[in-house]
């Protein structure tokens, strides 16, 4: 004789209990899931920012001091302007020796990648975009206080300030330095990252506040003057830019959740 089992089929409440349970479990790995996706985004901005950093480094090492003199970029001191390269020797600035005078490299007030402008202000101070005419924690103090807080008015100048593109300078030369030639120390000789800079992982751009790059070592310039840090810097998960634009190098650090990387 052959014995028969019942089958039976998962009852409504059964069902609601392993939902139930399941949603619970869900809730409980969403805080996790999210932040383990913050941190990765902010590795990446990390690595990125580090990637811009070195682009500049080594833009600024190859073009010395003197690199919009005569429309080249020479090594540091001066640098010899020969009439076989159909260069006009101006009085104003060649010695007898036909040395062109050492002209500070200029960058602009900001360098920015793609990407879409961060704010500068919270909901409470009214709402600011970076300009379209749009920086780097290579090595941010330890100990800088991540609660601390800049006024509107230091964190406006990202956004205030003449900027051009980074990819213009570090991927394509469309600035037009003179190239490096055989022989030569300094000049052009790029691309000094490998990609087009799309922006942070959150999208919005990378900025740098490359007016103070001057390439020193010491806390106060010829003059006496206070030296400026120079940072690489990503607004974070929060999209706001909450780092003071000018800092003495003395005392520079990130603020809010900004991933900054500093190179000055």
């Amino acid at each position: 004789m052959i014995e028969r089992h019942s089958e039976r089929g998962i009852t409504i409440i059964e069902t609601t209990v392993i939902l139930s349970v399941l949603f619970i479990l869900a809730g409980a790995m969403s805080p996790i899931v999210s932040e383990s996706v913050t941190t990765a985004r902010a590795v990446k901005a990390k690595n990125d920012a580090s990637m811009i950093a070195m682009g500049l480094i080594n833009l600024q090492k190859d073009l010395g001091g003197d690199a919009l003199a005569y429309g080249g970029a020479g090594v540091a001191g001066a640098m010899a302007v020969r009439a076989s390269d159909g260069l006009a020797m101006a009085s104003a600035g060649m010695g007898s020796a036909g040395f062109a005078a050492p002209t500070p490299m200029r960058l602009p007030g900001v360098l920015a990648s793609a990407g879409d402008p961060p704010q500068t202000e919270d909901a409470g101070d009214g709402v600011g975009h970076a300009s379209m005419l749009p920086v780097l924690n290579l090595f941010v103090r330890s100990g800088a206080a991540s609660s601390a807080e800049a006024t509107p008015v230091e964190r406006r100048q990202w956004r205030e300030t003449p900027a051009e593109s980074l990819d213009d300078h570090l991927r394509t030369n469309r600035k037009g330095y003179r190239l490096r030639r055989p022989g030569e120390y300094g000049g052009w000789n790029g691309p000094y990252v490998s990609a087009e800079l799309k922006g942070d992982p959150w999208g919005n751009q990378f900025l740098v506040n490359s007016q103070w790059l001057d390439g020193g070592s010491t806390a106060a310039d010829g003059e006496g003057r206070p030296r400026r840090a120079v940072f690489v810097i990503s607004a974070g998960n929060n999209g706001i830019i909450e780092t003071p634009f000018e800092q003495p190098i003395i005392d520079a650090r990130a603020y809010g959740d900004d991933i900054v990387i500093r190179i000055q």
